[in-house]
């Protein structure tokens, strides 16, 4: 074991860094990744550690850790998705045509006319598997998932 490595499990073990931020570090190595076992979440958190091993995510998490110890969490429901998508439907057909030509012309070609129900569902079950995570030099961490 390189001593690297070495080094981010015992971190772990001491409880400096959580099994996430192992594996992101272990993973920046370039070395192939023991699994983990992640710690169950804080019920009184009310966060889930990850993404969603199966089923359609209902929310997207935002998580901020500073090296400053500042934090930010942020939970947005999915259904937002589908409210949006039904809200549409409101818009009368001239201001669906500029809206529509204002997003070509900043460069997202999306016609809001051609949206449909199941086209939504695609989209938030593809999320199930997206997840970002950053780490800056400093220490400070992003993630960004759907659960």
């Amino acid at each position: 074991m390189n001593e690297d490595r070495k080094r981010i499990l015992d971190m772990l073990a001491d409880g400096k860094i959580t099994s996430d931020q192992a594996e992101m570090l272990i993973d920046s190595l370039g070395a192939p990744v023991e699994p983990v076992p992640a710690p169950a979440p804080s019920p009184s958190a009310g966060w889930p550690s990850g993404p969603s091993a199966g089923g359609t995510p209902k929310f997207m998490y935002v998580k901020v850790r500073s090296s400053g110890k500042d934090t930010v969490d942020v939970k947005i429901p999915l259904a937002l998705l589908r409210a949006g998508l039904k809200l549409t439907s409101l818009i009368p057909p001239q201001a669906m045509e500029q809206i529509n030509e204002s997003m070509a012309a900043s460069g997202m070609s999306i016609d809001f006319n051609n949206l449909k129900p199941e086209d939504i569902e695609d989209v938030i079950e593809s999320l199930r598997e997206m997840e970002v995570n950053i780490v800056s030099a400093d220490g400070d961490n992003v993630r960004v998932f759907c659960a």
